[in-house]
């Protein structure tokens, strides 16, 4: 009789913890756009801005309530729900975002072998791509401690001691008592387990998978940053290198300015202050110069630490010339399912699954615990009779029911404290998914409009150089001062630091866009 009720006994909380029930938890709705207001292709021939007006008509019309009209809405299922009352649910897989694909090299489509080099560099040698692969293996182990409350706690206590009871010890009846000596051996093995009758420790293993799932994505996006940021870096030092060169090259023309007007003045042809304001054009114009060097030397120092090389041994090479490699290609329609690549939005998604689940392990602690406990093991007054287990071994089973009757609020207080961080990280991830929707507008836009702007600049660098020849010429012929070639060459100087900044812009624009998309646009 006593076996069937310790059966009994160790199957009632088996049986009640198959009664549970999943908790049904999916991410928060997002309005997702069914197309990108900037995912117009420009005019690339630069024959026709779009006006004022036009620009306007493609904004979202103000709400009275949310200074926007939302865009369209991709169904998405609703919030995590809260724990049944009955407390009788157990965990499910919390749903996620769809997989993200493999990263892979999107910087080859710039096909540029130094941009390669620097980024296998940033990705194999950058400590924050290893802090990062750290917590990964952080997120692991707590998921390993976690999941390890899931099996019984065994361990070995031997045990070993001698007392004596006092002969002067008082006794139940009228006899005198003597002094007792024993002895005891005792090598028990203990046994304790905790019946996850309610789900809570299957919710802190859920939350712990989330945890080491979104220190995964978080690796991702430290990776994705990282390129970003070389691929950026890169970019500046090319775009300062085209400028430098335009500025040498005008150096050299203000070189020739400063000789030529000095070989007029000295012939009295023409004033000195022609001649001093040559040499003024040509001084500006070196301090120009050495401020763009001067920012080349930081920019150039960012990208060692980017590439985890010391900034005073790192060096690259100017290539020399004013040309920039050409901005790659971008499709015309941009699904917005790319965005459920994005590494960041996929952290957030899994950080608000760990909160989650933390939630309702929080409430389901509230509730009485059941707790099984034993052990078993030789015992005996001599040491040599320790091995015989026919007579000598001793064992106890049994457990109990722990009822939380009284804490100071503790309980609830950890429960308020668990859907207070639910709401935080819920916020978080509402927030990221704009966040994306702004970088993939804020991107699109810039390529969008500084390919008419570079188209733009072309023509004021044509016209400008045009320009310059004919005051040349007048100039040498008598019919104009030298404030006029002054001018003139000014204009087409600015026109050719416009030019080259706008086209490092636009390789710079075509890594946010990849950035934002989450590594890709394919």
């Amino acid at each position: 009789m006593t076996f069937r009720v310790s059966s009994f006994l160790l199957g009632l909380p088996l049986l009640l913890s198959a009664c549970a029930t999943a908790p049904r938890y999916q991410p928060p709705a997002v309005s997702t756009p069914t197309a990108w207001q900037n995912a117009v292709p420009a005019d690339t021939a630069g024959s026709r801005i779009p006006s004022a007006a036009e620009t306007r008509a493609k904004a979202p019309v103000a709400s009275p309530r949310f200074g926007g009209q939302a865009p369209p809405v991709q169904a998405v299922a609703p919030a995590r729900s809260a724990t049944d009352s009955s407390g009788t649910n157990a965990p499910a897989q919390p749903q996620q975002l769809p997989q993200a694909p493999p990263e892979t090299a999107w910087w080859t489509v710039f096909n540029d072998p130094v941009l390669a080099q620097l980024e296998e560099q940033a990705l194999a040698q950058n400590f924050t791509a290893r802090a990062a692969l750290a917590r990964v293996e952080q997120a692991r182990a707590r998921l390993q401690v976690a999941d390890s409350y899931r099996t019984p706690d065994v361990t070995l206590n031997p045990s070993a001691y001698r007392t004596q009871l006092s002969g002067l010890r008082p006794v139940p009846f009228d006899v005198p008592a003597r002094a007792i000596t024993q002895t005891q051996y005792f090598v028990p093995v203990n046994v304790s387990y905790e019946v996850d009758v309610w789900g809570r420790i299957r919710r802190n293993i859920q939350a712990a998978r989330a945890d080491a799932a979104a220190a995964e994505a978080d690796v991702q996006a430290v990776r994705l940053s990282l390129t970003a940021d070389a691929a950026t870096y890169y970019f500046n030092l090319r775009g300062l290198d085209a400028e430098l060169a335009v500025l040498d090259s005008a150096r050299l023309a203000r070189v020739q300015n400063v000789q030529l007007t000095h070989a007029r003045y000295q012939a009295g042809v023409d004033n000195e202050i022609g001649y001093r304001r040559a040499q003024t054009e040509l001084a500006t114009l070196e301090a120009s110069l050495l401020e763009l060097a001067r920012q080349r030397a930081g920019v150039a120092a960012a990208l060692a630490t980017v590439v985890g090389q010391p900034a005073s041994s790192f060096a690259l090479p100017s290539k020399g010339g004013t040309e920039l490699p050409a901005a790659p290609a971008i499709p015309p329609a941009l699904p917005a399912a790319l965005l459920a690549r994005r590494p960041d939005l996929r952290r957030a998604e899994r950080q608000l699954a760990a909160a989650n689940a933390r939630a309702d392990a929080a409430h389901l602690a509230r509730r009485p615990t059941v707790q099984l406990n034993g052990f078993i093991g030789s015992q005996s007054a001599a040491l040599a009779k320790l091995p015989q287990l026919a007579n000598g071994f001793t064992y106890y089973l049994g457990g109990g029911v722990a009822i939380p009757i009284f804490n100071g609020g503790r309980l609830r207080g950890n429960e308020q404290l668990a859907q207070a961080q639910y709401q935080e990280f819920e916020a978080q991830y509402r927030g990221a998914a704009l966040t994306a929707f702004q970088d993939v507008e804020t991107a699109l836009a810039n390529l969008r409009l500084s390919t008419a702007q570079l188209a733009a600049q072309q023509r004021a660098l044509r016209a400008a150089r045009l320009a310059g020849r004919l005051t040349n010429v007048r100039y040498r012929s008598g019919l104009t001062n030298y404030f006029e070639v002054v001018d003139a060459d000014r204009q087409t100087l600015e026109a050719a630091r416009a030019l080259a900044q706008t086209q490092a812009a636009q390789l710079r624009y075509n890594v946010l866009l990849v950035r934002a998309l989450g590594g890709s646009w394919q």
